[in-house]
C-alpha cells in the first residue's frame, strides 16, 4: 500500500476504470499528493466526512458492513475476505471504490490540492510565482477530463475483508477532504505555508489503512479521485 498522504493523493483525478482482478492501483496523474488523512489515527487531519459526498458518512462507517454489505462503499458482503472474491467481484470492488471517491470528494478540493502540490514542488522564487504556478495547475485540473484507474491482482495471502477495505476507502476520503480544507488556496498561499503543505503530503495513512496493509501486504486501493 502507498505510504503517507503522498501515495493517497498521487492520482487526484481518477475516474472510472479498466478493472482487472482486484485491489486497485491508480494510473491517474500525479499531483504530488497528500493523500489524505487522519481519520483513523493519522497525524495530519481529522476524520470528518467528505464534503460533496452523499454517501460519505464518516471514516469508519464502511467497517460496519457486517455480513450484508461492505457499507457505503460497495454492496459486496463485508465479511468476505478479499482473496475469496471472484475476478468480477474484485473488479466491482475497485470500481465501487472509485465511484465512492467521486461522490465523497468534490473536484474543487482535488484540484485545489493539485495546484498546491505543484506549486510547492516548483521551487518558485517568490510568493507571487508560487501562487501563479498553483493557480495554473488548479485551472488545468478543473478543465481536464478525469483519468481512469487500473487494478492489480489482490496479493496472497490476504485475510483482509471487504468491510476493512471499505473502511480504508471512506477514511481516506474523509481525511483528504478535512486536510485540504485547512490549507490555504492558490490566491493566498505563500512560502511560509510550505511546512504545513509538506506535513500534509507526508502524513500517515488512516489507522484503517494501516490495518489493511498489515493483513494484505502489497494491496493498493485506488487513491481519491
Amino acid at each position: 500500500m502507498r505510504n503517507g498522504l503522498v501515495g493517497l493523493a498521487s492520482a487526484m483525478v481518477v475516474v472510472g476504470a479498466a478493472m482487472a482482478t482486484a485491489g486497485c492501483s491508480s494510473s491517474g496523474e500525479t499531483a504530488g499528493t497528500g493523500g489524505t488523512e487522519s481519520t483513523g489515527g493519522s497525524s495530519s487531519s481529522g476524520g470528518t466526512v467528505g464534503t460533496g459526498g452523499t454517501e460519505s458518512t464518516g471514516g469508519s462507517s464502511s467497517s460496519t458492513g457486517g455480513g450484508t454489505s461492505g457499507g457505503s462503499v460497495t454492496s459486496l458482503s463485508g465479511t468476505v475476505a478479499l482473496s475469496a472474491l471472484t475476478a468480477a467481484e474484485a473488479a466491482q470492488l475497485c470500481s465501487d471504490a472509485v465511484a465512492y471517491y467521486r461522490s465523497a470528494i468534490d473536484r474543487a478540493s482535488l484540484c485545489k490540492w493539485q495546484g498546491l502540490a505543484f506549486g510547492v514542488s516548483s521551487s518558485a522564487p517568490t510568493d507571487a510565482k508560487l501562487q501563479e504556478n498553483c493557480a495554473g495547475q488548479e485551472t488545468t485540473c478543473l478543465q481536464a477530463d478525469p483519468q481512469s484507474a487500473s487494478c492489480s491482482e489482490i496479493p496472497s495471502p490476504c485475510t483482509a475483508t471487504v468491510a476493512e477495505y471499505s473502511a480504508c476507502i471512506t477514511d481516506q476520503a474523509a481525511a483528504f477532504t478535512q486536510g485540504v480544507s485547512t490549507l490555504p488556496g492558490c490566491a493566498t498561499v505563500t512560502t511560509a505555508d510550505k511546512p504545513a503543505l509538506w506535513e500534509f503530503m507526508t502524513a500517515e495513512l488512516p489507522a484503517s489503512c494501516t490495518l489493511l496493509d498489515a493483513t494484505c501486504a502489497g494491496l493498493n486501493p485506488p487513491p481519491p479521485g
